[in-house]
């Protein structure tokens, strides 16, 4: 069984909340079922192998395996939403953006960095769980101040819808959160003497290499104040400005400057955004209601029927 497979959290059926492995009988009498399809689960807590809830039978696996195939990514993102009540700290990183500029007769390439915003420590307050932002759904929304902010939760089957790279409400943050390299810490777990439940919290909560902006309110202007002495140096200038040379998803900021214009500082408005990975469209099914549908892989997952996005995969 592939670690994508190996559910760290079932659903209790006595009072309908999920709960770790760590912290249920074992074997078939842990009383809980797959939080995707339902089916009954064991917890396998052996001497061995890595502590995870598993179906109950060959048989049944068997027959859920294809609705399952994501049970560890929604495990995580149901039990990050039981966690969060109305308030979160969290450990943001820093807000870093990269022009890459072309100058000389050779056009040799240069980057300079700067600095959107300085890594802090925020506290949301009034969250709101599995909401929609932008039109598309995601996975928290909290306010600092009078400000939205919204966190997004990704893993190798969930990527960011593009909107959120361009909200419509520009005075908005946004994070995304990779739920990837949780599985690498949950197989050590039980040598660190750690449940999965307790990794998760910490994880929500301080760990800043998971997190990456996808917008800051403040980045255009940040961009614009690099961008100045860069006009008044070099006088024909082609540049790209993004979210740090190492994000997977860009948001790129694009303008030539012919070396005929007069050298005047610019706007936001002289700016156009555009994304670097566009989505695709595919084909979706929901392994609650085996609806199926076509949508755009990134924020076209959503069923019409259960109203929700959670459940769904691509087929």
């Amino acid at each position: 069984m592939s670690d994508s497979n190996k559910i760290p959290f079932g659903l209790r059926e006595s009072d309908n909340a999920l709960v770790d492995v760590y912290d249920v009988p074992n074997g078939k009498q842990s009383g809980c079922v797959c939080p995707s399809c339902q089916a009954p689960l064991e917890a396998r807590q052996g001497d061995i192998n890595v502590w995870h809830f598993a179906h109950s039978s060959k048989k049944v696996y068997q027959k859920t395996k294809n609705d399952c195939e994501y049970s560890f990514y929604l495990s995580l993102r149901l039990m990050a939403r039981q966690l969060i009540g109305k308030q979160i700290k969290l450990s943001l990183p820093e807000c870093k953006g990269t022009i890459e500029y072309y100058e000389g007769v050779h056009r040799f390439t240069q980057w300079k960095e700067f600095v959107v915003s300085k890594q802090q420590d925020i506290t949301l307050d009034d969250l709101e769980v599995e909401n929609t932002f932008s039109g598309v759904p995601v996975d928290l929304i909290g306010t600092i101040g009078k400000f939205k902010f919204v966190v997004y939760f990704t893993h190798p089957e969930r990527i960011v819808p593009t909107i959120l790279f361009k909200p419509t409400d520009s005075k908005c943050g946004i994070i995304q959160i990779a739920l990837d390299s949780l599985q690498s810490q949950f197989n050590v777990a039980k040598a660190e003497g750690k449940t999965y439940h307790e990794i998760l919290t910490d994880f929500l909560i301080s760990d800043r290499e998971s997190k990456r902006w996808t917008y800051h309110p403040r980045f255009e202007k940040a961009a614009l104040r690099a961008l100045e002495p860069l006009q008044k140096e070099t006088s024909n200038l082609s540049y790209t400005v993004s979210y740090g040379k190492n994000n997977n998803h860009l948001t790129q900021l694009h303008k030539k400057l012919n070396k005929y214009q007069s050298v005047t500082p610019l706007k936001s408005h002289d700016l156009t955004i555009e994304m670097s990975q566009p989505s695709k469209w595919v084909h979706f099914e929901c392994v609650i209601c085996k609806s199926e549908w076509d949508g755009y892989e990134a924020g076209g997952n959503q069923c019409p029927n259960c109203k929700d996005h959670l459940f769904t995969k691509q087929i």
